[in-house]
C-alpha cells in the first residue's frame, strides 16, 4: 500500500494486561523506535463495546540511519568456522581469502599471518588441512589487528532518545548516555542508557528496568540478565537515592539500556536476557554511571532549592513577630525595625534568587544541565503541585499594627513557639 513492509501474523491465545503483556512490549517498542507510528487493535474485554484501538503516534520524524553489512573480524571466530569459512570460500589463494572474507585485514596484515602460520600468501586455500587450519587461526588471534568498523551497528542516538523516553513515561528529569562503541570477541557492541526520574513515576516502589537488545525489549529472565545485574551493581545512593543492599533503587526511577551489536550473546534461545560478560557489563555500568552523575545535580539542586526555600518562610514568618516585641520593650516604632529586618531577609536569601529560578536552573551563568543535550528537564505549570515546595521570590509578609489586644497577641506568640 505504500508506506513500507505488512507483516501479518495470526495468533491464538489469551490477551492479558498488565506487566510483561502485549500492551506493555508496545510502550517500550514506542520508545526505542520512537520514529514508529503504532496503532494496536486489542480485543473486546468484558463490557467493551467493541475493540479498543490504541495509538502511538511516532515522536521524531526522521528514520535511523541505514547501516552497512561488514565481514567478519579474525578475532571473533572460533576454529570451526574458520575452517568451514576456507571450505567455502570463492578466494583461491590464502592471502586473497584473508583480505576478501575478514574485516580490518590488509595485505600486509595477511602476509604476516600467513607466515606465522608457517605458510604464505601464495598457499592454496585448498591445500590448507586442519593442522595447517590450527596454526593459521592460532596466527590470527596472536595479530594485532584495529577494531572492527561500527557503522554495521544501529543505536537509538541520544536526542532519539530523549524523545522517547519523554513521551513514553513524561518525567520530570531524564538524562541519557550513549557510550563510544567497543569490542566482545571481535564483534562490535554499542551501550546506550538513560534514566527517568519523577513526574507520574511511583516514589515508594523499586526502580522499573527496561531493557532492549537491538530496539527489542526484553521482558523476561529480568534477574539473569547482564543489564539488571548493572544496574544493582551501581551505587545509587552517591546520586542521592535510596538503594537497600544488593537492590535496585527505591524511587521514581526508571532506567533503561539498549545494546546494540551484530551479535548479541543472549543467555538461551528464547532471547529473554542478555549473557553477562565483564566488557559489556563494564560498558553497561559506565553509561550508568555518567546518567546517574546528571541525575545526582539534578536532586542536589533541588534539595538546595527547597532548603533555601524553608530558610526563607522561616525569615518571613517571625520578621512581624520580632519587630512587635521590640517595640513593646523599647516603646520604638515596630515599622522601623520591621522594614530593617526584611532586608536584612532578603538579603540573606538573594543569592539564590540571583543564581536559581524556580526550576533549579542557573539564571545569568552556563549551567551544566541546561546546555546539556543529553538531558531533558520538564518546566513545570505555574501552580502544579509537586511535593517538594518551591521556593519563590520574597512574599511581604504581613506587617505589624500598632494597636494589637492582649488576646491576639499572645496567640501569635504561641504560634511562634510551635
Amino acid at each position: 500500500d505504500g508506506h513500507g513492509t505488512r507483516v501479518v501474523i495470526e495468533l491464538e491465545g489469551k490477551y492479558l494486561k498488565g506487566r510483561a503483556s502485549v500492551d506493555e512490549y508496545l510502550e517500550l517498542t514506542s520508545i526505542a523506535n520512537p520514529h514508529a507510528r503504532i496503532v494496536f487493535i486489542a480485543p473486546p474485554q468484558a463490557g467493551d463495546p467493541g475493540p479498543v484501538h490504541t495509538e502511538r503516534p511516532r515522536s521524531v520524524d526522521e528514520l535511523p540511519a541505514e547501516t552497512r553489512e561488514i565481514q567478519p573480524h579474525p578475532h571473533g571466530i572460533e576454529l570451526g568456522i574458520l575452517i568451514q569459512m576456507l571450505e567455502r570460500t570463492e578466494s583461491t589463494q590464502l592471502g586473497a581469502f584473508l583480505q576478501s572474507d575478514f574485516c580490518r585485514v590488509g595485505p600486509g596484515t595477511a602476509k604476516s599471518i600467513c607466515s606465522a602460520a608457517g605458510l604464505t600468501s601464495n598457499t592454496w586455500v585448498k591445500k590448507v588441512g586442519h593442522a595447517e587450519a590450527e596454526k593459521l587461526y592460532k596466527a590470527i588471534q596472536d595479530a594485532k589487528l584495529m577494531a572492527p568498523p561500527t557503522d554495521c551497528l544501529s543505536p537509538i542516538g541520544a536526542r532519539v532518545l530523549l524523545k522517547g523516553l519523554e513521551s513514553g513515561l513524561k518525567p520530570d528529569f531524564i538524562a541519557v548516555s550513549s557510550r563510544p562503541p567497543a569490542v566482545y570477541r571481535g564483534r562490535p557492541f554499542l551501550i546506550e542508557a538513560g534514566v527517568a526520574f519523577g513526574g507520574d513515576l511511583p516514589g515508594d516502589e523499586t526502580a522499573r528496568v527496561h531493557r532492549f537488545a537491538n530496539r527489542v525489549p526484553l521482558q523476561y529472565q529480568q534477574s539473569a540478565c547482564a543489564c539488571f545485574k548493572a544496574v544493582v551493581e551501581t551505587d545509587w545512593k552517591r546520586y542521592t537515592l535510596s538503594q537497600p543492599r544488593g537492590s535496585l533503587p527505591v524511587g521514581p526511577l526508571v532506567v533503561m539500556i539498549h545494546m546494540a551489536s551484530v551479535w548479541v550473546p543472549f543467555t538461551s534461545e528464547s532471547k529473554e536476557a542478555i549473557a553477562d560478560y565483564d566488557e559489556i557489563r563494564k560498558e553497561m555500568r559506565l553509561a550508568l554511571q555518567d546518567c546517574g552523575r546528571k541525575l545526582g545535580v539534578y536532586l542536589n539542586r533541588r534539595e538546595r532549592m527547597r532548603r533555601q526555600g524553608e530558610r526563607r518562610h522561616i525569615f518571613e514568618r517571625y520578621i512581624g513577630e520580632i519587630a512587635k516585641a521590640c517595640e513593646s520593650i523599647t516603646g520604638e516604632p515596630a515599622e522601623p525595625l520591621y522594614e530593617a529586618l526584611l532586608r536584612t531577609a532578603q538579603k540573606k536569601t538573594a543569592e539564590a534568587d540571583a543564581m536559581l529560578d524556580e526550576e533549579g536552573r542557573f539564571i545569568g551563568k552556563k549551567d551544566r544541565l541546561e546546555n546539556d543535550d543529553t538531558v531533558f528537564m520538564r518546566e513545570r505549570p505555574a501552580g502544579e503541585d509537586d511535593d517538594e515546595p518551591a521556593p519563590a521570590k520574597a512574599q511581604t509578609p504581613e506587617k505589624p499594627t500598632k494597636k494589637r489586644g492582649r488576646k491576639q497577641d499572645d496567640t501569635l506568640f504561641d504560634d511562634a513557639q510551635d
